[in-house]
């Protein structure tokens, strides 16, 4: 991974601290963090329409996913590493257990030495590729296709996008994850 430049302190643009009761609305159905919405759409809360738009495709993708939970989160979190995306990488880091993942899966997404194989080994292929570059060879997508129908391998790809467009959002704005929220794994 590219070390990404220093996410600016304070944010750029902070989040939205009290927005009209529209914009409010759109958050509240949103992901929360205890009582508040996430940094990431309250910062959207500046551009009402961006917010929704941002808000039905992020929901997509975590709530109405085609692909399996685990291969969701490997790929969200290689993506999320490879980008810079301490961001999110974070907040994946939270919901990876529950898709499947162990602690020790998670070290070795951002382990380069790590060794993957078989379906895996295709996933993080897939995200290293897409999240450097702007296509996928042909092998690592033959590969994909042997285990993912068209609209899965379309939703893959978007996926992997998704968060390269998001890192370059978190960090250019200076979006702070929030408090408790896990960052990189960090050597011992």
């Amino acid at each position: 991974m590219t070390t990404p430049a220093p996410i600016p302190r304070p944010p750029r643009i902070a989040p939205l601290a009290d927005p009209p009761p529209d914009t409010q609305a759109v958050l509240d159905k949103g992901l929360q963090y205890g009582d508040r919405p996430l940094n990431v759409p309250a910062t959207l809360a500046h551009h009402p329409l961006l917010l929704k738009r941002f808000t039905l495709f992020a929901g997509l993708i975590l709530a109405d996913s085609l692909l399996p939970p685990r291969d969701r989160e490997l790929l969200t979190l290689r993506a999320t590493y490879r980008a810079g995306a301490e961001y999110y990488f974070g907040h994946h880091r939270r919901f990876a257990p529950a898709a499947g993942l162990t602690d020790a899966e998670m070290e070795a997404i951002v382990d380069e030495t790590a060794v993957w194989r078989g379906r895996d080994g295709t996933l993080m292929a897939f995200a290293d590729q897409l999240s450097t570059g702007t296509t996928v060879d042909d092998a690592t997508w033959a590969s994909l296709r042997s285990f993912y129908d068209e609209a899965q391998a379309l939703e893959a790809t978007i996926l992997v996008g998704f968060y390269r467009m998001m890192a370059g959002f978190v960090n250019t704005i200076g979006v702070e994850r929030e408090p408790g929220v896990p960052g990189w794994f960090r050597s011992p």
